[in-house]
């Protein structure tokens, strides 16, 4: 990060208590042997012979400013408000058709070291990995991070795992809102993914003009969720840790990763001009003094409900996709094709 932000973070550690100076090591420096290790990867016996510190003081501050880092989660990690975004507002391709919509999810895997009786578990197509859940805003600030899954373990199965827990620790969902998710996920109350066997990355729409409505919507589904992985992309850029193996025991490996997407909010809300943050960087596969709104609206999927009802609110918000992708049509032909919404390649 740059100096501005970093000496931002030292006030705001110290000046809550997170982290004190002590009689050898203020916060500053304690923080910039952290930051070393989770921004380059640096291992113990280097940041040893740089600060001229022995290895164990190096490894006890690193844990020391991991949990620390905990205690900035509620101030720069708030879940998803429950208002129209800015950047949905201010872009016609998205307005009115996804006011409604609070984020974006999707997982990522991040590569870890495990003891041999456990690294079958985790393995999957990516190798020996944990997956993460996040949600994050178009603005690229996570909303919701749940870490410590195997690499395995189906996105979907995760998402539930999100959802069935009690809040605060859930994925918060508000009455008539949603996420945008990809085809890995299904469309049901609070989450719409695309139409499925209908073009849909971008990269697949290069040069291409939408014939129908499900095109155009998959289209600018894709133009908003592909945030998210721009997101993961400026994530893994900074932090190269997340990337390196580390050799930590497990837990501290998905404390890793959630200390990263804190400081990655942490710099996107006090230094948005940051130069890694304004690359767009993709990846195959607000403001801290704004509370959230009140909880009543949110949607509570600990309660169980029948195969029918399940069915049945799922049928719902298909239909509701439909009348989305309808709108965007109706209003593309009015501006491109005089009018005339005759739909081919259904």
């Amino acid at each position: 990060m740059r100096p501005k932000a970093f000496f931002k973070l030292a006030d705001v550690m110290r000046n809550h208590g997170f982290l004190k100076d002590t009689k050898h090591l203020q916060v500053e420096e304690q923080l910039a042997m952290f930051l070393c290790i989770v921004g380059h990867k640096t291992k113990n016996r280097v940041i040893r012979t740089e600060f001229i510190r022995s290895g164990e003081t190096v490894s006890r501050y690193f844990n020391k400013i991991l949990q620390a880092m905990n205690g900035l989660r509620d101030r720069y990690m708030k879940q998803a408000p429950n208002e129209i975004l800015p950047e949905i507002v201010n872009n016609p391709n998205y307005f009115p058709y996804f006011k409604d919509c609070i984020g974006m999810i999707d997982g990522t895997h991040i590569d870890a070291m495990l003891p041999s009786n456990l690294v079958a578990r985790f393995r999957g197509r990516k190798g020996v990995t944990q997956n993460v859940l996040a949600a994050c805003t178009p603005n690229k600030l996570f909303t919701y991070v749940l870490a410590g899954w195997e690499g395995a373990a189906n996105d979907y199965r995760i998402l539930q795992d999100a959802l069935s827990r009690p809040q605060p620790y859930g994925l918060r969902v508000y009455d008539g809102k949603y996420y945008l998710c990809d085809a890995g996920y299904t469309t049901m109350p609070g989450f719409i993914s695309p139409y499925r066997g209908v073009r849909y990355h971008l990269k697949e729409q290069i040069g291409r003009t939408p014939r129908n409505s499900r095109e155009l919507f998959n289209l600018r589904h894709s133009s908003l969720r592909s945030k998210i992985e721009s997101t993961f992309g400026t994530l893994k850029n900074r932090f190269k840790i997340l990337s390196a193996k580390p050799n930590y025991p497990f837990p501290t490996q998905v404390d890793i990763v959630l200390a990263c997407t804190i400081l990655h909010n942490f710099i996107a809300i006090e230094d948005p001009q940051d130069d890694i943050l304004n690359e767009n960087v993709l990846i195959d596969e607000e403001n801290d003094d704004v509370t959230n709104e009140d909880d009543s609206s949110v949607v509570d999927f600990t309660q169980s409900r029948t195969q029918r009802e399940e069915r049945d609110a799922r049928n719902e918000w298909k239909d509701l996709r439909d009348q989305i992708a309808w709108a965007m049509w109706v209003d593309y032909c009015a501006k491109y094709k005089d009018g005339d919404t005759t739909e081919i390649g259904l």
